[in-house]
C-alpha cells in the first residue's frame, strides 16, 4: 500500500471513529493565526466597502452549513475539524491560498468548498474568499446564485480591475468571486497568461485564507495553471466512486510539497467495508 493510500485509509478510519469532535482547541489556533505571519494588511469590510452585495439562500437544496439542520449534524462537525487541521497547516507553513479538487467530476468537491469557507467565516477575524476556478462549469457560482457582473474570467482575460470581481456576502467574514463568463476549451489559455498568479498574490494581502474551487485533476488541463500559482492542494474522494488506480494516476500528478490531505466525502459511518475496493486495501490473491 503506497503512503498516499495509507493515509487516505487513516483519514477514512479517523473520520468513522467519530473524532471529528476534536475541534476544541479551535481558539487557540485562531489565536496562533493571528499572532502568526498570516495576518493580513488591509481589513476586506473597508477595502471592499463598495464591492457587489450577494445573498446566501438557505433555501438551496445543496447541503450547506448556513442550512441549521445540517450544521449540527456530524457533517458540520467534520467539517469545522476539517477547518481546525487546514489552520495549523497555515500557521505551521504560512498556507494562504489552498486548492480544492477531486480526481474526476462529482466526487463533491464544490460543496465541500463552499461548506469549508462557511466554516472559515464563522471565526471571528478570519476574512475567507471562496474562489470559482472552474471556468467551465461554475458549480460553486451555481450555490452562489449565479450573481451578475464580472467574475474570474473576466480577470484572467484583463478586462476589469481586481477589486470589480470580489463579491461581499451576508456573512461579513466571506466574500467570493464567481467563474464569470462560460470560458469553455479557452480556460487553459486563461489560466496559462499571468493574471492568474498576480490575482492571486492580490488576494493574500487582504484574506487570511483562499478557497479555490478547481476543475478535476483528470483529464483536464486546467488544474496544473491553477495550482502553480496556489499554496496547497486538497483532494476529495467520493466513497463508492473513486477507483484506486484514478487515485494513484492523481496523486502522482499532484506536487507533493503541496498535497495538504485527503477529505474522504459521503461516507457511511457504519459497517463500511466497500470501500476498499476503490482506495487503499491492496486486493486479495
Amino acid at each position: 500500500m503506497s503512503r498516499f493510500f495509507e493515509q487516505t485509509k487513516k483519514a477514512q478510519d479517523w473520520a468513522t471513529r467519530g473524532l471529528a469532535s476534536s475541534d476544541l482547541d479551535i481558539n487557540r489556533v485562531v489565536e496562533a493565526i493571528h499572532e502568526a505571519d498570516l495576518a493580513a494588511p488591509d481589513v476586506p469590510a473597508s477595502r471592499f466597502s463598495n464591492a457587489r452585495r450577494i445573498h446566501l439562500s438557505s433555501d438551496s437544496q445543496a447541503p450547506l452549513l448556513l442550512q441549521e439542520h445540517v450544521s449540527k449534524a456530524l457533517a458540520g462537525e467534520s467539517y469545522r475539524a476539517l477547518r481546525t487541521r487546514l489552520m495549523r497547516l497555515q500557521v505551521k507553513r504560512g498556507l494562504r491560498s489552498i486548492i480544492i479538487s477531486s480526481s474526476l467530476p462529482g466526487e463533491g468537491k464544490t460543496l465541500t468548498t463552499m461548506n469549508l469557507a462557511l466554516s472559515y467565516a464563522n471565526l471571528t477575524g478570519v476574512s475567507v474568499l471562496v474562489i470559482d476556478g472552474d471556468l467551465r462549469l461554475g458549480g460553486l457560482s451555481r450555490l452562489l446564485g449565479k450573481p451578475e457582473g464580472p467574475g474570474l474570467s473576466e480577470v484572467l482575460a484583463g478586462k476589469v480591475p481586481f477589486e470589480d470581481a470580489i463579491l461581499a456576502t451576508d456573512l461579513p467574514n466571506l466574500y467570493a468571486v464567481s467563474a464569470g463568463f462560460r470560458a469553455g476549451e479557452s480556460a487553459p489559455e486563461l489560466y496559462a497568461g499571468a493574471h492568474w498568479k498576480d490575482f492571486i498574490g492580490w488576494c493574500s494581502e487582504s484574506f487570511k485564507v483562499i478557497l479555490v474551487d478547481a476543475p478535476s485533476v483528470l483529464p483536464l488541463a486546467d488544474f496544473d495553471l491553477m495550482a502553480a500559482a496556489c499554496d496547497g492542494v486538497l483532494l476529495v474522494v467520493r466513497a463508492l466512486k473513486t477507483r484506486r488506480e484514478i487515485l494513484r494516476k492523481v496523486a502522482g500528478q499532484v506536487d507533493p510539497n503541496k498535497l495538504l490531505g485527503v477529505v474522504y466525502n459521503a461516507t457511511e459511518t457504519r459497517n463500511q467495508k466497500p470501500h476498499e475496493q476503490y482506495f487503499g486495501a491492496e486486493p486479495k490473491e
